[in-house]
């Protein structure tokens, strides 16, 4: 190979290393630094959602639901997005975005980042 080619070549290495590198902190878990688009299993902050029934923007809480058992949508902190059943998510991955996965009644299976 050409030196001038080589030359080039290192160079856009250089270039498209420093363009990706990460940056910032998110809330995901120090140990995915290494892999920075690899999914986050469980926010721990949000661990204690699981189990819990999420109360839309608009909605009155389930009759007879305690309200320990109860997780209002107006509390979840932005960005978020609430993924249900056979909804239709988008795949950009946002480390600080959280993902609440419900079930068909509404009880709040998987939380994560991503």
């Amino acid at each position: 190979m050409h030196s001038s080619h080589l030359k080039t070549l290192v160079t856009a290495a250089a270039l498209a290393a420093t363009f990706f590198a990460p940056t910032g902190k998110s809330h995901a878990t120090e140990s995915l630094a290494a892999e920075p688009h690899a999914p986050v299993s469980l926010a721990p902050d949000y661990a204690q959602w699981v189990g819990k029934t999420l109360v839309r923007n608009g909605e009155k809480p389930p009759t007879g639901t305690p309200a320990d058992r109860l997780v209002h949508e107006r509390d979840i902190p932005k960005p978020y997005r609430v993924i249900t059943p056979g909804s239709f998510v988008t795949q950009e991955y946002n480390p600080d975005r959280l993902n609440i996965y419900l079930d068909d009644a509404g009880v709040i299976t998987r939380v994560n980042f991503g």
